[in-house]
C-alpha cells in the first residue's frame, strides 16, 4: 500500500508498505477519505511529543472494513465506518465518566497510532469493543463520513454552552472550525449567529452558509455588536480563533448570564486576565473544550444523518495521497479553502 510517512518536522514522504496483518481481535480499514485538520499542519510544522520516529498521520477518517479477525463479532466486511480515532484507557476516571478524549492515557489514530494518511489502516480491537467505529448511513459519502470528528468538536463545545433555542451566537473566527460552528448551530435551532473574522474572503464563505451577520474584527465591532444585540451583548461565544486579544474581546461582549467556550487553545503559557466580579455579579459562565467524546462522535453523526446539514460544502479542495507532502507546507492553500481532503478510489 502507498503511505505518507512522517518523519518529524517539514518531513513527508511517500512510500510503499506493507498492508497491515490484523491479528483475531481487530479489523482491516481501506481508507476511502481522510481530512487534513488543523492538528496534522502543527504537527508537520512543529512536531509533537506523543510521536518519536516515523508515524502515519491523519485522524479524521472514513472507509471500508475489508477483513476482521475471528473474535470480532459485530463489525463485518463490506461495512462503510467512520472513527472516532481517540481511544482511552477505560478504566481511569475520566473515561468512566464517558470522556476518553481527555484521558492521560489516551492513544489516537494519527497521532500515537498509524492514521488514515495511507490506503490501509488497523482498527485496535480497543476502538472495536469501545464504539470508535461507527457505521455510516447508506446515503452519507466517505467525503461527509470523515468530516464528523471535526463536527463532534463543534458539538462538544455546543452541549458545553447549553445553547437554548434562540439564544444568539457570535463566532470568532470563519475557518474551518468557526464555518462548522455555523453549520452545526445553525441546524439545531440557535438563533441569530455572529461571524467575525479579519479576513474577508471567510467571511464571504460564511455568508454563503446562511450566517445572519458577517463582520470583519475592527475598531467597530464591540459597537456593532451591541447594536445589533439592542445593547445586551451575546447569549453565547465561541472563540475558534488561537488569539488571546480574542478572547479578551469576548469577555467583553457578553451579555448578563451569558456563555463562552474557549475552542481554540492558545500557544504556550498565554494567558488573559478575568474578572471574577463579572462572572459573580453578572452570572457568566467560562467553558472550554477539545475534541469529543466517543458518544458525542456517534450524536454527531447521527445529527449529520438526520437534519437538513449539507457539511459536505466545507469539502472546498480534494487531493491524492501523492500530493498531500507539498499540501501540508502550503499556506496559501489553506488560507484559501475550508477542509481540505485525502480521497482514495
Amino acid at each position: 500500500m502507498k503511505a505518507a510517512i512522517y518523519r518529524g518536522t517539514e518531513n513527508i514522504k511517500i512510500k510503499q508498505m506493507e498492508i497491515p496483518e490484523i491479528d483475531d481481535s481487530e479489523a482491516l480499514l481501506k481508507v476511502k477519505a481522510c481530512s487534513i485538520c488543523g492538528t496534522d499542519r502543527k504537527i508537520y510544522k512543529k512536531g509533537r511529543e506523543k510521536i518519536s520516529g516515523e508515524q502515519i498521520l491523519g485522524h479524521e477518517i472514513s472507509g471500508e472494513i475489508v477483513e476482521v479477525g475471528s473474535e470480532v463479532e459485530f463489525y463485518k466486511q463490506g461495512m462503510r465506518v467512520s472513527i472516532a480515532p481517540n481511544i482511552g484507557c477505560g478504566y481511569c476516571f475520566v473515561c468512566r465518566q464517558g470522556l476518553e478524549q481527555l484521558c492521560p492515557d489516551f492513544k489516537a489514530l494519527g497521532i500515537g497510532l498509524p492514521g488514515g494518511f495511507a490506503e490501509y489502516v488497523k482498527i485496535p480491537a480497543e476502538a472495536l469493543r469501545r464504539g470508535n467505529v461507527t457505521v455510516l448511513p447508506d446515503e452519507m459519502s466517505f467525503g461527509k463520513g470523515a468530516l464528523i470528528e471535526p463536527l463532534a468538536c463543534c458539538y462538544n463545545a455546543y452541549e458545553s454552552l447549553n445553547i437554548k433555542p434562540g439564544e444568539n451566537l457570535l463566532v470568532f473566527g470563519a475557518g474551518v472550525m468557526g464555518n462548522f460552528h455555523l453549520l452545526l448551530n445553525r441546524n439545531l435551532g440557535t438563533g441569530k449567529i455572529i461571524m467575525v473574522d479579519v479576513e474577508k474572503k471567510r467571511l464571504e464563505f460564511s455568508q454563503k452558509m446562511a450566517a445572519d451577520y458577517t463582520l470583519m474584527n475592527d475598531e467597530q465591532l464591540e459597537e456593532t455588536i451591541y447594536e445589533i444585540t439592542e445593547g445586551r451583548g451575546m447569549d453565547n461565544i465561541i472563540t475558534a480563533a488561537p488569539v488571546s486579544a480574542v478572547q479578551k474581546q469576548a469577555l467583553d461582549l457578553l451579555a448578563v448570564g451569558g456563555k463562552i467556550n474557549f475552542f481554540a487553545g492558545l500557544a504556550g503559557d498565554k494567558k488573559i486576565p478575568v474578572s471574577t466580579n463579572d462572572l459573580h455579579y453578572k452570572q457568566q459562565v467560562l467553558t472550554g473544550t477539545t475534541g469529543s467524546s466517543v458518544n458525542q462522535f456517534r450524536r454527531t453523526l447521527k445529527i449529520a444523518a438526520d437534519t437538513n446539514i449539507n457539511i459536505g460544502q466545507m469539502i472546498t479542495h480534494c487531493i491524492s495521497l501523492e500530493d498531500l507532502p507539498d499540501i501540508l507546507g502550503d499556506d496559501n492553500i489553506f488560507k484559501n479553502n475550508m477542509k481540505i481532503q485525502v480521497q482514495y478510489n
